[in-house]
């Protein structure tokens, strides 16, 4: 009786087989079909999906039949094999024909299920309709749990297939429903700048409309001034700031902060009133799922998301960690903690705070999460490795392994000791205050120093009193929200419901593909193109844009991996209430289609661009003294423009050096300060200027606006202080 084992990379097919016995290796025109004569086994792997859906001819121009048939034709849509498929279905059919038992070994999620049960078996069972069908659950790829788990074969996950059916059928017809229909109406402008289509999905544009309304915060964000009073404190082991009890003053008690500074400025002690302390206690971290590992390390690594998953499967496929697609950060109380924690006693880094562990016998994590799915455990190492092991293929994947590792063995360690001091102070009946978190035990953060926050040196007091070093009325400005970054976009995902642990990744990566949004210093910015699509969608397809619609829809598809609801009923309310929203947009198409021609008049200058804008003057034009200045920094030349149509008056700026414009503001005329770097004589020099400043100081030749010849102000911390 011979048994087919179906996997969906070759690695997990080839380690699969070589865990179950004896492999010979047969060629079926490039795909390494792995036998093991001695079980009578052949184990195919696939290369991830083998069908896809596409439009039927039918539907191949993209404007008759109307794109709104797409949603309600049963027929408009069909499941073809992708490009390379051929010669993989071949194999299927070919082993098929001698095989009696059929094992889906595919990746142990719902993608991985939907390929192996929805992709492959069809055409298995073409050729052998009765053929007996089980499932091999696999969470890591190690000899010792694919032979167990080939010995306790689960019956096939066909709810979790038919999930995954169910989300390609929704995510075609919205896809190409209304991708076709927004491409026809913006067509005029598209054509105009040179932009084949635009492409609208259900989740990523749900994404790009939250990252349209951050940069819009941004963008509309009107800083306002605010005052802080700060003390320099003077003690053993160096200096502290202390804060105004009031800090921080806004601009209508910008009155109040002055006097209060004139009145204390020229102090000399500051008084100790309370000198309180407070023990806590840092638990270890909880395990790790998909989602909080990827958090983790985009955070310390400041890679893509994108980036951080493939990492992580590669290390699954070459047997380094558990399987990487997992909701569960619970470990079940069998799960052998103590084997793999004797694995590490030896390692050169983490051998000896291992051995600590073992010695007191702290092999249970201390810290629970929140889900056990039941899917896989949390992500684990399996091995061992010191970095410089070769079965590490690049220098990232040995940071990942080693951020993972050391977080795993995290989960053991003692709570971490950290001291709140709290200090109150009076300087002549003003009240001050300051706070030191410090630490005096690293416990589970001597391993895992990349969980540590900021924490700062303890303060040493002897006396009731302190010394005043200086004291400082500073104008500060507010600041707008920060643009997303991988950490935050993933949290943002994950709490709007958009996409899977597994998807969010490749979503990101969609918009970044589609120009839509851009990738700049580890920050996500929405483009030209992403911003005018978002800001046409609003108008006409709000309901579309808001992240309930595709979290509705993730809501049912769980309904069908639960058996609460069947494939073929989900669909159907999905494309019901999909239909109402499509039939929103059509009603409000003609206006659409009019903003679109008046676009068009306007003839925006690089209007899809996927370059970032130029940096704007948190300080209003020193002319109009009513809008911003642009930064317009060139190749040949450099200067700050107003933005106001009206005025269009700019100031020049220095030709040679690195230009970076500050919020900080001058404090003699208010307008913003730049920071120059440049070398000269292969050394750095940095200097600050005022360019209103600077412009006036041009035209009377006097060196005026240089920071650092102002005799009543300088730069301490990209900031204008009075001295």
């Amino acid at each position: 009786m011979s048994t087919l084992i179906i996997s969906e990379k070759n690695k997990a097919a080839q380690a699969i087989a070589e865990a179950l016995g004896t492999v010979k290796v047969i060629k079926e025109n490039k795909i390494n079909v792995y036998s093991i004569p001695s079980k009578n086994i052949f184990v195919i792997p696939l290369r991830g999906h083998l069908l896809e859906y596409r439009n039927t001819d039918q539907y191949k121009d993209w404007k008759n039949p109307p794109p709104r048939e797409i949603i309600v034709d049963q027929h408009a849509i069909k499941k073809v094999p992708i490009n390379y498929a051929g010669t993989y279905i071949k194999v299927l059919k070919d082993y098929a024909k001698i095989a009696q038992k059929c094992i889906i070994g595919t990746d142990a999620d719902i993608e991985g299920v939907n390929i192996g049960l929805f992709d492959a078996l069809p055409y298995i069972k073409r050729v052998k309709p009765d053929i007996k069908v089980s499932q091999l659950w696999l969470s890591s790829l190690q000899k010792e749990e694919v032979v167990r788990k080939y010995q306790n074969l689960i019956s096939p996950k066909f709810n979790w297939g038919a999930s995954g059916e169910a989300r390609a059928v929704i995510d075609a017809i919205i896809g190409f429903s209304a991708t076709r229909e927004l491409t026809n109406t913006l067509k005029p402008l598209l054509t105009a700048y040179k932009v084949g289509f635009t492409s609208i999905g259900r989740v990523q544009t749900s994404l790009l409309y939250l990252i349209y309304k951050r940069e819009k915060e941004i963008k509309d964000f009107e800083p306002e001034p605010y005052f802080i009073i700060e003390a320099i404190l003077i003690h053993k082991k160096g200096t502290i700031t202390a804060q105004h009890d009031l800090n921080p003053f806004s601009k209508e008690n910008g009155l109040k902060a002055k006097l209060i500074y004139e009145k204390i400025k020229n102090e000399t002690i500051a008084y100790i009133i309370d000198n309180s302390k407070k023990v806590n206690k840092r638990p270890p971290p909880s395990p790790l799922n998909t989602s909080k590992a990827l958090v983790l390390l985009t955070r310390n690594l400041k890679i893509s998301a994108d980036i951080a998953l493939k990492a992580m499967n590669s290390l699954y496929l070459n047997k380094i960690i558990t399987y990487p697609r997992t909701e569960s950060d619970i470990y079940k109380s069998n799960f052998d903690h103590s084997t793999l924690l004797k694995k590490f006693m030896n390692h050169s880094q983490c051998g000896s705070y291992t051995r600590q562990l073992i010695a007191k016998n702290r092999i249970i994590p201390i810290s629970k999460g929140k889900k056990d799915e039941g899917d896989h455990p949390p992500i684990t190492p399996l091995e061992s490795l010191e970095l410089t092991d070769k079965r590490f293929e690049n220098e990232l994947q040995q940071k990942v392994y080693n951020i993972l590792s050391r977080h795993y063995l995290a989960l053991f360690g003692e709570d971490a000791l950290e001291a709140k001091q709290e200090l109150r102070l009076q300087i002549k009946e003003e009240n001050f205050k300051a706070r030191v978190v410090s630490l005096i035990k690293e416990g589970y953060l001597e391993i895992a120093p990349f969980l540590k926050p900021h924490y700062s040196a303890e303060i040493q007091i002897s006396g009731t009193s302190l010394p005043i070093k200086e004291i400082n009325l500073e104008k500060k400005m507010t600041k707008p929200p920060p643009r997303y970054q991988d950490p935050s976009l993933l949290k943002l995902m994950e709490k709007n419901h958009l996409g899977t642990k597994s998807t969010r990744p490749q979503i990101i990566r969609i918009l970044q593909n589609r120009k839509l949004i851009y990738r700049k210093k580890y920050q996500y910015i929405i483009t030209d193109l992403g911003q005018f699509l978002i800001e046409s969608l609003i108008k006409v397809w709000l309901p579309f844009l808001e992240p309930n619609f595709t979290r509705m829809v993730e809501e049912k598809l769980n309904l069908i991996v639960t058996g609460v609801k069947s494939m073929d009923e989900v669909i159907k309310e999905v494309k019901t209430l999909f239909l109402n929203l499509f039939d929103k947009f059509l009603a409000n198409k003609k206006n659409l289609e009019n903003e679109v021609k008046d676009r068009i008049k306007m003839k925006p200058l690089n209007a899809f661009s996927s370059q970032r804008k130029p940096a704007s003057t948190s300080s209003p034009c020193p002319f109009c003294q009513k809008s911003p200045m642009e930064f317009i920094n060139l190749k040949t030349k450099r200067f700050l423009v107003c933005v106001d149509q009206n005025c269009k008056k700019y100031l020049s700026l220095p030709k040679k050096g690195r230009l970076i414009l500050l919020k900080s503001q001058c404090r003699i005329c208010g307008f913003n300060i730049f920071k120059v770097s440049l070398r000269k004589n292969n050394k750095s020099f940095i200097y600050y200027l005022c360019p209103k400043c600077w412009n006036e100081g041009l035209n009377e030749k006097n060196g005026k606006g240089f920071c650092s010849a102002c005799e009543n102000f300088k730069i301490m911390n990209d900031k204008c202080v009075e001295k």
